[in-house]
């Protein structure tokens, strides 16, 4: 009996730290569209440094913490960091839910577009085991593809897009910089 309290006494301290976890996160999401990525990192990482220490490394919970601070670091140009925390994530959320596989497979091509390595960025696009992708404009609306119902960019064909709409809103937001036709 002793055995049983002594789990259910650490599943709710586990709870209430992962609780407060994504309280921090949520609070790092706020800062980040605020443009305080520094506030927003230093959140970042005390959240996930609060659910390591709660539950496994392969925990998804995990991953989404991961993927969150890959994006931040992508948005400051600390892609080293960005692709760590990214790989990571993508290697978790594999065994999750599909869109949170294809979010995390979509922004680690991002920093592969970043780094000038266009074919690196396809390769990993494509990588979901079950074909299924988000659109690359990081705009669209939360929703999964498969592959056969995407665009490709017509110069670098490294980016999917689910329309021509996104396409011309993320060639001038974002891929622009990076698009090169490829040789």
């Amino acid at each position: 009996m002793s055995d049983l309290i002594m789990h259910l006494h650490s599943d709710l301290d586990s709870g209430m730290t992962i609780s407060q976890a994504a309280t921090m996160s949520n609070q790092a999401l706020s800062l980040s569209k605020q443009g305080d990525y520094a506030g927003a990192e230093s959140l970042y990482l005390q959240a996930l440094h609060l659910k390591l220490n709660a539950v496994s490394e392969n925990n998804l919970t995990i991953a989404t913490t991961r993927n969150a601070l890959g994006e931040l670091y992508l948005k400051m140009g600390k892609i080293t960091e960005a692709e760590e925390q990214l790989k990571k994530a993508v290697s978790i959320r594999m065994n999750g839910p599909a869109f949170d596989a294809a979010v995390s497979v979509e922004n680690l091509g991002q920093v592969h577009e970043v780094k000038g390595d266009l074919e690196e960025a396809r390769r990993v696009r494509l990588s979901h085991p079950a074909n299924i992708m988000v659109c690359g404009n990081d705009d669209c609306p939360g929703e999964t593809f498969d592959r056969s119902q995407l665009l490709a960019c017509s110069g670098c064909k490294s980016v999917f897009y689910c329309g021509r709409a996104c396409q011309a809103k993320d060639w001038y937001a974002r891929h622009k910089t990076f698009c090169k036709k490829r040789a």
